[in-house]
């Protein structure tokens, strides 16, 4: 063969191998110097272990001399090295149960153990808690987590300053006092050999790719880029352009992900109460007579409908049985399926979990309002009744030093006027600040909506809820007539949406059907965007798609040409990917696998994967499909179950009696039919509007539609001016405090988007699937064609 041709067909190989437009695949990483490293001749051991050590109060050790005596520092794992050569044993994995306890932690770098000696890892730098109730297994893995050896003890089996060891033979016996860090029949008072060990961080993302689609930015209505591109790099956004990439970015080694869909940020849900949502929609009729009940048909106010005779059975005991350490103690796989239901529908962070949040899901998953996020903790929640006592210094302080986020409370929720005089309470005691955050606000009329608007407080709407309870909600015309910021969110399960992604249609139906659509598709994206992180003051961390803020978005197939109404017309099959903080958790197995790997399960119905085991928390490695196998079983409320996991429980029989089988409420709202019957059953709920709506407009279609063709341009919608030829806000609305006054304001907006029963007849909708980046991929490949042939033209010549 010619030295020409033989070019000719380097160069045609060159090309090929070049010529991938996109990379679905994360680029492989370099493997550590120690991955792989050589065992032969490494016998490693656990040696010893301390489950309880005494306090300082009852003369115990300060074994590892950090001043803190007992048993949340002064817990101990011991390494042994019984082979014959030294041991490096540098980010090899401790641990305790598998699939529970503690977050293993790797040992730090440089740690080798020479032969026959020790060294020793407390619990104060590992952060492994030996359970002494229920008994425990330290393991010790190498570096590729591959099992090494375990030391176990059973429940309630441990001697308070008394270690368990385990000889050469591994035969377990009890030792006192302990020896940490060494053998032999030395004598210390302190630790010898004391090593760190360090906790993992895979909930937190590294590394970089870049999502392709049509982005929904939600910095200004018309600030879509129909064909764009997002930059996540190390958790966060670091760029989002259209066609040129700016010059400032480098894509070496990037992959670039097409996701075939509508990119938004990720949504935020501003009121729940997420321990109870476990348990499905509560099938209810107001237990008050007629004549007791308000003129909808349903409770007067909030502390009406908690003495309905099946509120425990339905909604407490779920709740308590499954979390509480007497009984199930399944709190942490019961909220990480709780997030994940939030997730499914978009929301990449929820208002309203439990006040002490265990690190085992509080770490993971969407991110908990009122935790601990972006270097600060400064939002505080009030649920119970607001009594004129109540003083709230804590939110006087935080408002005068600016550090107060926000403060969720509960006012008005109800009709009556017990319901709206808590509102007054806030005024006479000065709680109306700024970073008020009212949630519910349903017997609130005028002249309360101007004082928020005055002082820039925020309205949490959360219209089914109310509906369902009261058969009223509140007077969002009047509202944003008065200048209210106002925000949407679900409530809780026994009574609301399963995400803010359902509550965009109820909203939008009340909006269609009583209200005469004064609200645009953009300003409904608004409430569970953009708008809800200014009510929270995250507004420089999330809610929009833009360079510095945290990689927070969801993924939305592409329905329909407006972006807006893509979002509110979507339905739970249609989320393609939800991202949290830079980690994919959530979406269609093609890209879940193209961004996660293996690191991910089949999950549900609609060809969906999760990603839920993050080492680097408590009970992490927990798989999916071992928290839904846990908690279908516990929903159930089996008797004989019951007893056989704690029927030793001291009020078993009171806390168990009557408890029917409630049944584990389901992910998804579409195909949930049992929660539609609940709807439409509901004569509270369809005393104004019926609720058979709700399915007939939005969930009566296929699992999955042809996307669109082509997109919509949105440009700025203008403002009608007020009656009086002002500009909005408009001052006059109906007062809705007569108890039953009209909801209704004139129109104030033109929005001639399509509901999805006239798809058939919307040219924004088509059959035909378009692959967006197709032209540009063309136009590359063109040229490189034409160049290559060129070149072999010129070397056979």
């Amino acid at each position: 063969m010619s030295r020409r041709l033989t070019l000719a067909f380097l160069i045609v190989a060159l090309f090929v191998g070049q010529s991938t437009g996109t990379v679905l695949t994360e680029p492989s990483s370099p493997s550590k110097e120690t991955a792989g490293r050589n065992l032969e001749n490494v016998d490693v051991r656990i040696s010893e272990i301390l489950v309880s050590a005494s306090s300082e109060d009852y003369n115990g050790t300060d074994w590892n001399g950090d001043g803190d005596i007992g048993s949340s520092s002064d817990q101990f794992i011991e390494l042994w090295n019984a082979g014959s050569a030294p041991a490096d044993v540098s980010d090899w994995l401790l641990d305790d149960i598998a699939e529970g306890g503690s977050a293993p932690c790797r040992l730090a770098w440089n740690t080798t153990i020479e032969p026959n000696e020790y060294i020793v890892i407390f619990r104060e730098s590992s952060r492994i808690e030996l359970d002494y109730w229920d008994g425990d297994t330290a393991t010790i893995s190498d570096n590729m987590g591959n099992l090494v050896d375990t030391l176990s003890y059973g429940e309630e089996d441990s001697w308070w300053d008394t270690s368990y060891v385990k000889d050469a033979d591994g035969n377990v016996s009890k030792k006192s006092p302990p020896t940490p860090g060494w053998g032999g029949e030395e004598t210390y008072t302190v630790a010898q050999n004391m090593v760190r060990c360090y906790g993992l961080n895979d909930n937190v993302h590294s590394g970089a790719y870049v999502l392709k689609g049509r982005i929904v930015p939600m910095t200004g209505e018309a600030d879509v880029i129909n064909e764009g591109h997002i930059l996540i790099k190390d958790g966060m956004i670091e760029a989002v352009w259209e066609n040129n990439v700016p010059s400032d970015v480098v894509l070496t080694n990037v992959p670039i992900h097409e996701t075939n869909g509508t990119i938004y940020p990720g949504l935020l849900d501003l009121h729940n109460h997420l321990h109870y949502n476990q348990a499905p929609l509560w099938d209810m009729t107001p237990h008050l007579s007629e004549n007791n009940r308000n003129q909808w048909g349903g409770y007067n106010n909030r502390y009406e409908w908690k003495n309905h005779p099946d509120y425990s059975e339905q909604v407490t005991k779920p709740k308590m049985l499954v979390h509480s350490g007497p009984y199930w103690n399944m709190e942490s796989e019961a909220m990480k399926y709780i997030e994940m239901k939030s997730l499914v529908g978009g929301a990449t962070a929820a208002q309203g979990g439990p006040s002490n949040p265990d690190d085992s899901y509080a770490t993971v998953l969407s991110r908990n309002i009122e935790d601990y996020n972006f270097g600060r903790d400064e939002i505080h929640t009030k649920v119970t009744e607001l009594t004129s006592d109540y003083v709230g210094n804590h939110i006087k302080t935080g408002n005068a030093s600016g550090k107060l986020d926000a403060w969720f409370i509960h006012i008005a929720e109800g009709v009556d006027e017990r319901s709206r005089g808590e509102f007054d309470i806030l005024v006479q005691n000065n709680l109306l600040v700024g970073e008020l955050v009212l949630i519910h606000g349903v017997a609130l009329g005028t002249q309360e909506f101007q004082q928020m608007a005055e002082v820039g407080a925020t309205l949490v709407w959360s219209p089914l809820s109310n509906l369902l309870l009261y058969g009223q909600t509140a007077d969002v015309a009047a509202a944003k007539a008065a200048g209210v910021h106002i925000t949407l969110a679900p409530d809780w399960a026994p009574s609301g949406s399963k995400s803010p992604l359902h509550e965009l249609k109820v909203a939008d139906l009340w909006d269609d059907e009583m209200l005469g659509d004064i609200f645009t598709d953009y300003e409904l994206v608004e409430m569970v965007t953009s708008g809800a992180a200014i009510a929270t003051n995250w507004q420089n961390e999330v809610g929009t798609l833009e360079a510095g803020k945290a990689a927070d978005l969801v993924v939305v197939d592409n329905i329909h040409a407006n972006p807006y109404r893509n979002l509110i017309n979507a339905i739970d099959p249609d989320v393609r990917l939800t991202v949290v903080g830079g980690l994919a958790v959530y979406g269609d197995q093609d890209i879940m696998t193209a961004l996660k790997g293996a690191d991910t399960e089949p999950a549900g119905k609609f060809g969906k994967a999760v990603d839920v085991t993050f080492l680097a928390a408590p009970e992490g490695a927990q798989t999916w499909a071992s928290i839904v196998e846990n908690l279908t079983m516990a929903m159930r409320f089996d008797v004989e179950e019951m007893t056989a996991a704690f029927g030793d429980a001291n009020d078993f029989d009171s806390v168990t009696r009557n408890m029917p089988n409630v049944g584990l409420d389901p992910w998804y709202t579409y195909g949930d039919q049992r929660y539609f019957n609940v709807l439409n059953g509901s004569g509270t709920a369809n005393f104004q509007i019926e609720m058979s709506k709700l399915y007939d407009r939005y969930y009566d279609r296929d699992e999955s539609l042809p996307p669109v063709l082509a997109f919509e341009v949105v440009e700025e919608t203008a403002p009608e001016p007020c009656d009086d030829g002002t500009q909005p806000p408009c001052t006059e609305v109906t007062d809705p405090s007569d108890g039953g006054g009209d909801n209704t304001s004139p129109d104030t907006s033109d929005n001639t988007t399509v509901v999805p029963d006239e798809v058939e007849n919307n040219p924004g909708q088509v059959t035909t699937p378009v692959d967006l980046t197709q032209a540009e991929e063309d136009d590359v490949a063109g040229q490189a064609l034409l160049l290559l042939v060129v070149l072999v033209a010129l070397m056979l010549v």
